[in-house]
């Protein structure tokens, strides 16, 4: 079981800029791919790619054919296809600058140490980590107390058999963009209610796929607005959860907040000492962190001082 210097957990938006500026630092890095489809931010890189790809094709032809001939298997398809790319495209970035990238679940087994699952792998795999930083990112996620057969979030319309005729989108990231998007152009009437401002490019591509976007002050958490007419099925992506139920924190005494997120330090440290947060699954920061560039630099320096303090133990005991 070698040591590496830096593991990185999860396939958030941090986790490329993060790996590469480690390695210019020479630093060694080895990063856990979860399951994709629980990364919004992934999901949402791959719908930009899928809408760009389709728009190229006549808009038209895909509103005549697209439910009758393809419908939600077709989406489906579509969707798992872009979802390849992007992680295809990632990889090849990563492992070009010399990370280690490895497509697994892991848990913490205990500080300092993760179980690793792999399908390759009948029998899961121990590694110890010296500095490691959870980038496992957020997921739109209904309560069950809230749901409704019409109103969806994410994973749960993408699972249903038909396409629906008419669809209305509550939320304003780059999912429910995506999402509303790709709907119209293949055949959805379909209508986005925004409570915030839109991500400027994942906004036109809406607009040129055909979604009528309407902005709307805030509503209660799960209502849906009053002009949504009952016939209509709802997508609902304005309440995201931390993909971290899945990595056994408990085991290294770090706790989550009511929505999955982690509770980080000024330096963005959990609870656990040498494991960070960084990205959307950190739902708060003493610091209060804007960007990713802000996020990376604060964690490189936590990880070089944490190499120098275990390098002094060891030239310590040496000694």
């Amino acid at each position: 079981m070698a040591h590496r210097h830096l593991t990185i957990l999860g396939n958030d938006q941090p986790t490329v800029q993060l790996s590469l500026a480690a390695v210019r630092r020479g630093i060694a890095v080895r990063c856990i791919y979860p399951e994709v489809r629980h990364s919004g931010w992934l999901i949402g890189q791959a719908l930009r790619r899928l809408l760009l790809r389709l728009m190229a094709d006549s808009p038209a032809s895909r509103r005549s054919s697209g439910i009758s001939s393809g419908g939600m298997p077709l989406l489906r398809a579509l969707l798992r296809r872009a979802l390849a790319d992007e992680v295809v495209d990632q990889r090849g970035q990563l492992t070009a600058a010399g990370v280690t990238v490895m497509f697994s679940e892991a848990a913490f087994r205990r500080p300092s140490q993760l179980t690793v699952y792999s399908s390759q792998r009948t029998q899961p795999a121990t590694l110890d980590f010296s500095c490691c930083v959870i980038t496992s990112g957020v997921r739109h996620l209904l309560p069950d107390s809230d749901r409704d057969r019409s109103v969806f979030d994410t994973e749960r319309l993408f699972e249903q058999a038909h396409q629906p005729s008419e669809l209305c989108v509550l939320g304003s990231d780059e999912v429910a963009l995506g999402v509303a998007a790709l709907f119209s152009l293949f055949g959805s009437r379909v209508e986005l209610t925004a409570e915030s401002e839109l991500p400027e490019v994942m906004a036109e591509l809406a607009e040129h796929s055909g979604v009528t976007i309407r902005s709307e002050s805030a509503v209660a958490p799960f209502a849906v607005p009053r002009h949504v007419p009952s016939q209509q099925t709802v997508l609902d992506c304005r309440r995201t959860v931390g993909f971290t139920e899945h990595l056994n924190l408990t085991s290294i005494g770090v706790e989550t907040d009511d929505t999955g997120r982690l509770w980080c330090s000024n330096r963005l440290e959990t609870w656990c000492q040498n494991v960070f947060g960084a990205g959307a699954v950190v739902g708060f920061t003493a610091a209060g962190f804007t960007g990713t560039s802000a996020q990376t630099e604060t964690i490189l320096q936590q990880v070089a001082v944490a190499e120098l303090s275990r390098a002094g133990r060891s030239q310590r005991v040496s000694g």
